[in-house]
Order: structure tokens, then sequence, then C-alpha cells
């Protein structure tokens, strides 16, 4: 091999290096999403027929796109740069089999997924196959209704699939593209009339992309016919994203039609017609795409109408209780053991989790559980199941055995197309934007309303949290903390519908109430819905944006929220400060009750992790790494510190101070719980198993501690002081 040959070889790789990456992020997708619980149930299609089909559908379009955009730069490179010469494709077969076979490969981790639901599935990814394949037909009749065979002296190159190895359809396509038929001459005639003038802007740089012409003859411009082929493929794909993405924004309790990996792949077809096409245009004058991506990046990174929003709703109304007038209520003529909890984040698990647990011990229990839960204090994932609890309370539109099913309903979907559609034409063209709060948040927080039954229709005010405070007023719901943190300041807030933390200035640098960061705004009082309360708790990084308040206006300032757990993932230091508050008041004091504080754990207590053989990369990593294992070992700790002051200040004052923690053992094949907003049926098996093990076993008397305080029973022998260095 001569090095000219090897130079050669690589500057064709770089023009190529587009759809050549395109085809192996393609070709890597299924075993990368499979790696890892944040994104393996992005392959489980539940044995749905059409979100087989779509799902292969769009996995075999990009395979098609990407091999188009190969053969169109090698056929076409050759007028527009002069290093790629001698290249054409020798080997279009071939090029169809690897693409096919990276379609292939993903749709075979989606059938391994879904195989245990039906075994129909094949046949449906094999109809996606067939229906990617039928819209290339269609691009190609097209490619010959719109090609002159006047100015085409030979018939349009094949781009996907060689059809000149078929007689039959070598036939054919021969036959269509000489067809002198006059609506097909008039089409014809027609387009070359309308695309003059923005054919002319490509003119003067137009190597590779018009027929050359004869001045003398004073032709008209015209596209290179393998140009019509990718325009009418691309207008095919392009069309299908828009129709689906319009279909999919309205957002109801039904699972989604389109599964979120179908978003991403027509998402990925779209960035690569779009990439491809710069890339063409811009290295013919060693322009690097990088450089164009940035200055197009850069024309909107700071314009303030691309930020993200959440609703809020002007509104006047009565401030919520006081945590000592909402104990005090509870207090009053009714028990004196009460239960506070504190749940903590980790998406769809820690919902699930914390449904099935506060459902069922209120089953175990006769209906006494529910009569004792004073306050919830949760945190991301927590925050959901936490507000459907609450929405099973006073005939609330959950009914209280439908807690644990509504929590593991997938948002999954809902969370793709907000990020493959509004966050992404958020980032091209804010300017045109109309409701500025529609992103993957917007979504994650619709799909929610709609499976809880809460009222969250546009144009109207919604579940509000203020809604909620009056029933907590009258003492029939439990208090809810919904924690937040600020980004701009690192300060935990919370929404509430008590009124806490009770007079006290939110730039005071302790945990401040939502309520009072705008209570003094020159537009009025806001309010907020609940659902929008808790996806602002779980606003996890990238999963969920971190918006700030819609006030009127895009260029209204505002505190970006993000998600809980930055602070404190266990809920541990707003449910303890909010317990000091009402304890504070002779009325809830002088009544001497018992506390029990009970903590869910969603996942596995993991061992701590080993020491590791690495190199000098590890560097690059290790700050985010130390970051973020420390984040849990320290809140952790600092959580037991809390308990333990708590219990001994309080203690000396004849407020007994209790706790216990169910955990999610998940063991063997339940270990492994997801991250994401959606679980699969086994995963949803593992919560019922999980809580059966517990039940039948009990291994560290949680359950037992919870009933013996429940019934009046003396609370040692199972539950532990909060002041014990041990849970």
């Amino acid at each position: 091999m001569h090095w000219n040959q090897v130079a050669r070889t690589l500057r064709v790789v770089f023009f190529l290096r587009v759809p050549l990456v395109m085809l192996m992020v393609l070709a890597a997708l299924g075993p990368l999403i499979n790696s890892t619980s944040m994104t393996s149930n992005l392959l489980d299609q539940e044995g749905k027929s059409l979100s087989l089909f779509l799902v292969s559908f769009a996995a075999f379009m990009l395979a098609f796109t990407t091999v188009t955009a190969l053969n169109l730069t090698l056929f076409y490179g050759r007028d527009r740069f002069e290093e790629m010469g001698h290249a054409h494709p020798k080997r279009p077969l071939l090029t169809f089999a690897i693409g096919c076979l990276a379609a292939s490969i993903l749709d075979g981790y989606v059938y391994t997924r879904t195989l245990p639901s039906s075994g129909w599935n094949v046949w449906f990814l094999l109809l996606g196959f067939l229906g990617a394949f039928v819209l290339v037909f269609v691009a190609k009749i097209l490619q010959l209704t719109f090609t002159d065979p006047k100015t085409t002296p030979h018939p349009p190159p094949y781009l996907v699939f060689p059809a000149y190895l078929f007689g039959p359809l070598e036939g054919f396509f021969d036959y269509f593209y000489c067809l002198t038929w006059k609506p097909a001459e008039s089409a014809k005639g027609f387009l070359n009339a309308v695309s003059q003038w923005p054919l002319s802007i490509l003119q003067h740089a137009g190597q590779g992309y018009l027929i050359r012409r004869d001045a003398s003859a004073n032709q008209p411009l015209r596209l290179q016919s393998g140009h019509v082929f990718a325009t009418s493929l691309a207008a095919l794909a392009f069309a299908s994203y828009f129709t689906i993405a319009y279909v999919k924004s309205t957002i109801t309790a039904n699972d989604a039609k389109v599964p979120a990996l179908a978003f991403v792949l027509l998402f990925l077809i779209v960035a690569c017609w779009s990439l491809s096409a710069l890339a063409f245009f811009f290295d013919r004058y060693r322009f690097p795409l990088f450089s164009v991506l940035f200055v197009l990046s850069a024309l909107t990174f700071a314009v303030p109408q691309s930020d993200h929003f959440f609703r809020v709703v002007k509104r006047s109304f009565p401030p919520p209780p006081t945590s000592a007038q909402y104990l005090a209520t509870r207090l009053n003529g009714q028990k004196k053991r009460l239960i506070f909890v504190a749940t903590p984040g980790g998406g769809i698990q820690a919902a699930a989790w914390t449904a099935k647990v506060l459902t069922e011990l209120n089953t175990i229990s006769q209906g006494e559980f529910r009569k004792s839960v004073a306050a919830i204090s949760s945190v991301s994932g927590g925050s959901l199941g936490a507000i459907i609890y609450g929405a099973s309370f006073n005939g609330g539109p959950v009914p209280p055995e439908k807690v644990p099913e509504n929590a593991t309903r997938s948002a999954l979907d809902e969370v793709a197309w907000g990020w493959t559609v509004p966050d992404f034409w958020r980032t091209i063209l804010p300017w045109l934007r109309t409701n500025r709060a529609i992103d993957r948040g917007w979504a994650l927080e619709k799909k929610w309303a709609a499976v809880n039954g809460l009222k969250d229709q546009e144009g109207s005010p919604g579940t509000l949290l203020s809604d909620w405070s009056g029933i907590a007023r009258q003492g029939k719901m439990p208090a809810l903390l919904i924690n937040s943190m600020i980004a701009e300041r690192g300060q935990p807030v919370v929404f509430s519908n008590t009124q806490f933390p009770a007079g006290l200035p939110s730039d005071q640098g302790r945990i401040v109430n939502f309520y009072d960061l705008y209570k003094d705004h020159p537009r009025g009082s806001y309010d907020i819905r609940v659902n929008t309360a808790a996806r602002l708790s779980a606003s996890f990084s990238y999963v969920a944006p971190a918006p700030r308040p819609y006030l009127d206006a895009p260029f209204g300032e505002g505190f970006h929220f993000v998600d809980g757990g930055y602070y404190d993932n266990y809920g541990m230091n707003s449910l303890l400060s909010w317990l000091d508050e009402a304890l504070a008041d002779p009325r809830v004091r002088t009544n001497q009750p018992d506390i029990l504080i009970l903590q869910i754990r969603h996942f596995n207590p993991g061992a701590l992790n080993g020491p590791i053989l690495a190199g000098w990369g590890l560097q690059l990593i290790a700050p985010p790494l130390a970051l973020y294992n420390m984040r849990d070992f320290a809140q952790s700790s600092v959580a037991q510190n809390q308990l333990a002051f708590f219990d001994r200040f309080y203690g000396t004052q004849k407020v007994n101070v209790w706790t216990t923690t169910i955990e999610y053992d998940g063991s063997q094949s339940c270990s492994d719980a997801p991250l994401s907003w959606k679980l699969d049926s086994g995963q949803i098996g593992c919560i019922s198993q999980t809580w059966n093990n517990l039940v039948r076993d009990d291994p560290k008397r949680s359950l037992t501690c919870v009933a013996d305080y429940i019934n009046g029973r003396d609370p040692s022998k199972a539950c532990a002081r909060a002041g014990a260095t041990k849970e």
C-alpha cells in the first residue's frame, strides 16, 4: 500500500465523516442503551406492535439516510472537492448491507428485550424495514419524475440500493425515467420554473449541486439527479418527523403511541441530513463543521427566549397554615402518635416504591396508617409518589388503591418527545416560540397530571398547591414538603401546602418557601400547580431542564430551579426544620406528641466501592466522580446526625422521637433498578415481589415498628430512637 493511497483514503473518510459517524452511532446504539439502567428501558416496547414497527421503521430510515448521504458525497464530491477526484461508490450493495446490518443490530436488542411478550415481534420489525424501503421507493419515483432526461444523459445513479442488479427493476425505472407523459413533462417544467430563484443562490458555489450547463444554450439551472432523490427522501423524513411531533404534542393518560426510541431515531435522521448538508457545503471552503455549529449556537446562546420556563398562576389566596397550626389541628382530639415520612429521589423507582410502601402500610394497618401520616418530605422521584398519594385524600382524583399503579406509569416517551421536538427548536429558533413553557419538563408534568386526574388544561388554573393548602388547614391530608433547590444560590426551596418556613425572609440563607420568593413581586402573588412543583423537585441534570418561572414575559427575572437532591436527597433537612418550627409552639409541645420518622429508601443499600486500577484518564473524571459519590455518602451521614441531635434536644422536653427505615432490598434479579421515567413489566413485578418479601421476613422489623407505633404499643421493641447511631 502506497502512502498516497493512504492519504487519499483518509481525505475521503474525512469528507464522509458525518454519515460514517451516524452509521456507527446506529450500530452502537443498542449496546450503549442496554449498558446502563438509566437508558435500558428505551429498548423495551412492551410487545406493542405499533411501537415495534415505528422503532424498526425509524432505524432503517436512519440507515438509508446514512447510506444516501455517503453515496451522495462520493458521487458528487468529485465535482466539489479536488481530493475526491477518483472516489466513487465501488460496492453499493455492500454499503446497503452495512446500513441494514447497523439497523438490524438495534432491532435485535429491541427484539431480545421485548421477546417474552409475543412471538410476533419479529414480523413487526420486518414490517418496519419494508415501510422504510417503501419510502425509499417513493423517493426514487419522485426523483425520476422531476429529473429531465434532456439534461441528464444517463439514468439517475443509485443512492441506497443498486437496482441495476435486478434487470426487471432496472427496466421499470428506465421506462419511468424516459416516459414522455404530458402531465410528467408539465410537472418537470413547473418545477424547473419555480426552482430557478432558490437554485440561483447556489450558482456560484454549485459545484456538485447543479448540472453543468452550456452558457450559449441558456439552459435553466437544475439540481443533480442524486440531489433530487436526497431532497425527496429528506422531505419525506422531515414530514414524518413533524407529523408525529404534532400528533404527540397532545399528552393524555393513555400510553404513548410513538415510543421514546423512535423519537430519538427520528431526531438522528434530521441531524444526519442537516449535518451532512452543512459539511458538503462548507468543506469546500475548509470551514470546519464544528465552527459552523459554534457560530449557529452562539446566535441563540444568551437569548432570553431560549431559556426554559415553568408555568405559574397569578392569584390571590389565603396564607397556608403554619406547621404549628397544621400539627395542632391534627393533635387536637385525634391521634397523639403521628408519622412523618422522608422519601428520597431516584426517578420512577423512587416514585413507585414510595407509593407502594405508603399504600401497603395502610392495608396491613387496616386503614390506621393514613390517619397517622402527618407530613411527607419528598425529593425528586419521591415527590411524584408523594403528590399521587396526596391526591388520594379527601375524595381526590386518585382512589387510594390506584396510587401504586399510577406511580409506575411511564413518562419516558413524553420526555423523549420534549427533548427532540420543542427543546431542539427552542435552541434553533427561540424567537418563534409562542408557548415558551413547552419543553421536556412540561411534557413530564402534563403526563403526571393526565394519569392522576389533576386538572391541568391550558388556559385554566389547574390543580394548584394552594387548593391543597385549604384541605391541609382542615387536617384532611398530610402536609407536603416538596424539595427543590435554587441554582443561583444553592439554597434549598420547598413547595408546601403549609406556610413553612413561617416569617423568614428569602435571603436568610435557610430553606425558603416558593411563595415567599415572589410574595412581594410587583406583578402580584404567584401560585403553582402541584404537578409542576413535583417536576421542579425532580429536575435532575439534563433529564429535565433547570427552568425559571414565566413571570408574564421571558425578560422577567426569576430563579432557576433544579433537583432537590443536589442539596438533600433524603428530605431530612426540611422535615426536621418543619417539625422544629411546629414544636416551638406551646400548643403543639403541650400535647407531648410521639414522633415516628419513617424513612423510605428505594435502592439496595450498596456496599462501598472498592479501589480501581486506572491510568491518567481517571484524572479527567475524578472531580465529578468524587462529587457524585460523595453526595449520597455525605448526605446520609448528615441526615443521621440531624436525627440524633433532634432526638437529644426534644427528648429532654418529653417528646419521643423514633425512627425506622423501609428499604427496597431488590435481591437477585430485582437489584438493578432504573433511574429513568419508565419501568418495564419485570421491574414493576419486582416492586410487588420486594414488598411481599419484606412482609414475609421483615428483617429489620420496620413493619413491626410501624404497627406497634400506630396501635399504641411500646415502640422501643422494634423502633430505634432517632438519637441512635444506626438505623
